[in-house]
């Protein structure tokens, strides 16, 4: 029989890489955590971690025990939440990811609107890359993930997928403001802003270029899209992102989002995400509802 606390010390294991990493995260000794995984592994009868000088790396049984456990764990909290009758006054806590573009005005909006409802409410909101976005919801780190991708997403369930194609922003009075479709030939003539390596808008139009034989050096290149939408208002300077990114913002409102005539850049995908078979907390529950609601408005606007 596999342990409560034999699988905590062995899911801290996975998600750190090492067993110094697991013992200072849970105040343990490395000893203890080393004998609940050498007792999970007599009963299971297989290696779950392989041993490397780096450290700790599941096996392919060690990632199937390692999904089993989190939700595992994530269920026992919340059934110790549901007799604890936390959430019958609307308490609870709500754990975000997303991707840069979403975090500065959409879902704080959203939380917002949520909060009127339900005030006792706690939200975390983690910002990363859309690789960082699912590890994150994969994981269990967080509830309810949102980001972009330009595939299907293995491990997660998608509550939410719609197409996002990357828009090229650019304030009312460029010179190319009264084109309704832009080419990739209309990017080249202008300066470029776009967020750094590893997001799907980077790496879209970089596949976009390649296949015609062209390259592109962004005069700004950064990690908030803010920034970029901030640049753009104010020079000829393109910024390359997606209408949901400056919804709300009032200082982008004058941005004019336009569609890019390359099919690459139609691919991309925005992905609403939580842990596949999870069972989701009441609190996080009726957020990823009201969310599916505010996403759907702002993708009909």
């Amino acid at each position: 029989m596999l342990h409560g606390i034999a699988l905590k010390y062995f899911v801290e294991v996975a998600r750190c890489g090492s067993l110094g990493g697991a013992a200072e995260n849970l105040q343990v000794a490395v000893s203890a955590i080393s004998r609940q995984i050498t007792k999970l592994e007599q009963e299971t009868g297989t290696l779950l971690f392989e041993r490397q000088p780096r450290g700790m790396v599941l096996t392919e049984a060690g990632q199937l025990l390692a999904d089993h456990a989190r939700r595992a764990l994530l269920d026992a909290q919340l059934v110790l939440g549901e007799i604890s009758s936390r959430h019958a006054s609307g308490d609870g806590m709500v754990r975000l990811a997303s991707t840069d573009g979403f975090a500065h005005a959409f879902l704080p909006d959203v939380m917002l609107l949520y909060h009127l409802s339900y005030p006792h409410t706690r939200f975390v909101l983690q910002v990363g890359s859309p690789e960082q976005v699912r590890h994150w919801i994969s994981t269990g780190e967080a509830d309810i993930g949102l980001g972009f991708a330009v595939e299907n997403t293995h491990g997660i369930d998608l509550t939410l997928q719609h197409t996002a194609p990357v828009c090229a922003l650019l304030r009312p009075g460029h010179p190319l403001a009264e084109k309704e479709v832009l080419s990739l030939e209309d990017l080249t003539r202008y300066p470029l802003a776009i967020l750094e390596r590893g997001n799907t808008v980077r790496q879209l139009l970089e596949w976009s270029f390649s296949t015609q034989g062209k390259v592109f050096s962004p005069l700004l290149s950064c990690g908030h899209s803010s920034t970029l939408h901030r640049f753009a208002a104010h020079t000829d300077t393109i910024a390359l992102g997606s209408r949901l990114a400056i919804h709300g913002l009032p200082e982008c409102s004058r941005l004019l989002a336009k569609n890019i005539d390359e099919p690459l850049l139609q691919q991309r995908q925005l992905q609403l995400m939580t842990m596949q078979d999870r069972r989701l907390p009441p609190a996080v529950s009726q957020f990823l509802q009201l969310l599916q609601q505010q996403l759907h408005t702002a993708l009909e606007a």
